[in-house]
């Protein structure tokens, strides 16, 4: 029986890259929206008055420019989300997978926190720790830019592909912003440092539109 690497090594340029893809946004969807819980009872949280964020904001937030000096004939092909405990979230991703261009995949997502009931933990002391408490950044880990703010984080997303993530946060809200490339040479490769790269400039547009 042939083992994962071989297949990995036998399948398409275009199988591996939409593996390593779908990889790597579970693995930061997941980072994410750890413990979420989308209650049938309905929403659970709502901001506090002095919470600058009472929702996520939407896709339509990101710059159309950023999107599309990233990723060529972009598409946006995941948007969702909604109320959690003391938060909401929004989750945008665009990609070129599956048209002529560069196989690229462009993922944001926001998350803004909420006073909690009891008016203990601000929305802007809850996100600042949920940012301080990531861990992908010890992977390759490098300065984030100056514009992104204090405390921000620039790195590598995951193992699989080339990838780059970059971490903000603007009061109560949480932007996270992640960059995939093919490795494959075949599929228009792309390597970390480009990745990380992109992702830094996509965050540096959102926040500057925010």
């Amino acid at each position: 029986m042939r083992g994962p690497e071989s297949l990995w090594r036998k399948a398409p340029p275009a199988s591996r890259w939409a593996a390593a893809a779908v990889g790597v946004l579970v693995l930061t969807g997941a980072s994410l929206m750890a413990g979420q819980v989308f209650e049938e009872t309905g929403p659970s949280a709502e901001a506090g008055p002095d919470d600058r964020y009472t929702a996520a904001p939407g896709c339509g937030s990101v710059p159309e420019e950023a999107v599309g000096e990233l990723v060529d004939e972009a598409s946006l092909d995941t948007s969702d989300g909604g109320l959690m405990e003391d938060s909401d979230a929004v989750r945008c991703a665009w990609t070129s997978v599956g048209t002529g261009a560069a196989p690229r995949t462009l993922q944001v997502d926001f998350r803004a926190y909420f006073t909690d009931a009891a008016g203990e933990t601000s929305g802007a002391s809850a996100a600042a720790d949920a940012v301080a408490g990531l861990e992908p950044f010890q992977r390759g880990a490098v300065a984030a830019p100056a514009a992104l703010g204090e405390g921000a984080l620039l790195g590598r997303a995951g193992p699989a592909g080339a990838s780059g993530e970059a971490v903000f946060r603007d009061a109560n809200l949480v932007v996270r912003v992640v960059y995939i490339g093919a490795a494959d040479p075949g599929a228009g490769a792309m390597d970390e440092g480009r990745a990380r790269d992109g992702a830094a400039q996509a965050a540096e547009a959102i926040a500057e539109a925010l």
